[in-house]
């Protein structure tokens, strides 16, 4: 995804990805394979995007030969993320049978719901923890719920992390690290959405099966809007597990989904659809069910930014000032589209030379506020408050 992803391995990814809840493009993916060198750098890039096991499966099910090696490996991952994913799944039980009986409610966010809801298996969804949304009011007994379970439960400091999340937990199990966050806030603040009342979002909860009982998640238009929130970030890479998290839940669910609904409260997530949908292709089913207009490819799809505060300022002096200046103030078309919810044809224009670079000078006010004692001037406040996504 971003430039220095090697080319060759790259459409091989963006297959898996894409293909993953539609019908198999067989052709496509063997032909992405054709061009592979470097299986096992295909391998190793496969388990940084959270793709290993889907690519596993899905080269089995087309029938392609590779390299014994390099099958072994995505097999060897393939069920260390079974096995991972079996133990997560039964302390994630625990921790919502223990929030029942003490009367807490929680809704089961991202990777964890979406492994049971669209995954033909849940060992085919890495993940790196769990995150569970509680009300605020009870967060603090499911702050202690945990902590009688085992988990060891630190408070995050709220200069450095996000104020959505309240405490992080973990807890070691059957040699397995455990992370955990407990979530406040839900995250969908994609393109400035207001994030939703408790009540509202658990009243409108979609049940699935976990183990022996059943869990809560979002319903449909909230999860799809959070996950597109979770997945643009100027901070962090966009992972293909995130992509393929996205179309595997409009092609699982479309039918279900408020279309009419999301447009009036999160046509932000339309934008996404439409730049993602150059990565993995959505389904003509889902594009009438929703009434997405594609457009025309923007460039640089697939590149993404990669300057300041993505990278540190001591990796932008080590590339060069022009380079550095450019990777910051002049990323990629698709990308400024995506991070800015313009889709396929709203000009580019104002965005490029205005909006982006107000955004980036506006991070120190961000940033900053992690030094204590340090407070944006009102005057920076009202310059940069327009410049958010």
């Amino acid at each position: 995804m971003r430039p220095n992803v090697p080319a060759r391995a790259h459409p091989l990814l963006v297959a898996c990805a894409g293909s993953a809840f539609s019908q198999l493009d067989c052709r496509r993916l063997a032909e992405a394979a054709s061009r592979i060198e470097d299986w096992d750098e295909v391998a190793a890039l496969a388990e940084r995007h959270g793709l290993a096991p889907l690519l596993y499966v899905q080269l089995r099910r087309a029938g392609l030969a590779i390299p014994p090696a390099a099958r072994e490996t995505l097999q060897a991952l393939y069920l260390r993320h079974r096995r991972a994913n079996q133990v997560r799944f039964q302390v994630l039980g625990q921790v919502l049978d223990a929030f029942e009986a003490a009367g807490i409610r929680a809704l089961v966010l991202k990777g964890a719901a979406l492994a049971h809801m669209i995954y033909p298996e849940p060992g085919l969804r890495p993940m790196r923890d769990l995150d569970l949304l509680v009300d605020r009011q009870e967060a603090s007994r499911a702050q202690d719920a945990l902590a009688g379970l085992g988990f060891r439960v630190s408070q995050l400091d709220p200069r450095h992390r996000p104020a959505r999340h309240l405490a992080a937990a973990a807890l070691d199990r059957d040699g397995l690290h455990i992370s955990l966050e407990i979530h406040r806030q839900l995250a969908n603040d994609y393109l400035g959405a207001i994030s939703p009342d408790f009540e509202r979002l658990y009243a409108e909860r979609r049940p699935f099966p976990l183990g022996n009982r059943i869990a809560f998640a979002l319903g449909h238009v909230d999860m799809l809007a959070h996950l597109c929130s979770h997945a643009v970030d100027i901070l962090e890479p966009l992972r293909l597990i995130w992509v393929a998290d996205i179309a595997g839940f409009v092609e699982c669910l479309a039918a279900e989904i408020d279309w009419e609904r999301m447009r009036h409260s999160h046509s932000g997530v339309f934008s996404a659809l439409a730049l993602l949908h150059f990565l993995a292709p959505l389904s003509d089913d889902v594009r009438r069910r929703s009434g997405l207009a594609i457009g025309a490819a923007p460039r640089g799809v697939g590149v993404e930014f990669d300057g300041w505060p993505r990278r540190s300022l001591a990796e932008c002096r080590a590339r060069g000032t022009r380079r550095a200046w450019a990777d910051t103030f002049l990323p990629g078309e698709w990308w400024l589209r995506l991070y800015y919810g313009l889709g396929t044809r709203r000009s580019i224009f104002w965005t490029r030379w205005v909006r982006h670079p107000l955004h980036i000078l506006s991070w120190p006010w961000r940033v900053l506020p992690g030094v204590r004692g340090w407070q944006a001037p009102a005057w920076y406040r009202w310059l940069f408050w327009r410049a958010w996504p």
